[in-house]
């Protein structure tokens, strides 16, 4: 377990890779913003709009492709080629982060319908399980049973087979991580810092004036940024730990541990 908590780490001791990610994903959000206000009136702008947005996503692909394939041997002599770009890196990342967000949009779907899911579990429930509050109380916990299915279950499911294809393992070397502990419980540390933590920074309002909710709003928008990269970061280092292909031996070693 100490040496999966090293190779997280490690991705965070790139300052080429830290820097990378903290300018390239907020320059792809801005870019993005902003291509959302390109006028269609023209055919030269609808060309143009087509081409940026092939741009944005070529960016992404390749910041985040090259990462997958540089955590599984973090050292800082692989970063180039790494980040080299490559036809079957950027495939296989947005043909798992295609099938993965279908996913995450049909729970999203779900969660849309609390209210009547928890109207029909009220209803089909018997008299005496019935609680008297009404069918409201069955909505927070749905809430955060889809919110658990969305941020975690999905992501835990579908990111090794992605990031083995990335690391040139091959998917079932990424579908035996499904049955590693270690794995599901250093994703569930990462979840919670990258996702639970940001949220608790940006929904936080300290302040009475308006000036002060302005810088606060701004602290907080870069601190649950930083947070949110180092949580991606990691889970990254931790994806390339057991689905790198130099990583066979401390795979089995954890795999003896939980045996033990």
């Amino acid at each position: 377990m100490r040496d999966l908590v090293r190779h997280s780490i490690a991705m965070l001791r790139n300052p080429r890779l830290v820097l990378l990610h903290i300018v390239g994903n907020a320059v792809v959000l801005v870019a993005a913003s902003f291509w959302l206000l390109i006028p269609e009136e023209h055919v030269w702008q609808l060309l143009g709009a087509g081409i940026s947005a092939l741009v944005i996503v070529f960016v992404f692909l390749w910041i985040h492709s090259g990462t997958l394939a540089y955590a599984a041997e973090p050292v800082p002599e692989n970063l180039r080629t790494a980040l080299t770009p490559r036809i079957g890196r950027l495939f296989w990342l947005l043909f798992g982060l295609f099938i993965l967000l279908w996913c995450m949009s049909i729970v999203d779907g779900w969660s849309e319908s609390n209210w009547q899911i928890s109207g029909y579990l009220y209803s089909k429930a018997p008299t005496w399980l019935r609680p008297t509050s009404g069918d409201s109380v069955w909505y927070r916990p749905l809430d955060y049973f889809f919110s658990i299915i969305y941020w975690y279950v999905l992501p835990c499911l579908f990111l090794p087979a992605i990031a083995a294809k990335i690391a040139g393992s091959g998917a079932l070397r990424g579908l035996r991580t499904l049955g590693r502990w270690q794995y599901w419980l250093a994703m569930a540390v990462t979840t919670l810092l990258g996702v639970r933590v940001t949220t608790l920074i940006l929904g936080w309002t300290p302040g009475r004036t308006l000036s002060v909710q302005t810088v606060s709003l701004g602290v907080r928008l870069a601190l649950a940024y930083a947070i949110a990269t180092a949580a991606w970061l990691m889970t990254a280092g931790l994806l390339g730990y057991f689905v790198g292909s130099r990583n066979d031996g401390a795979t089995a070693n954890l795999a003896g541990q939980a045996a033990a």
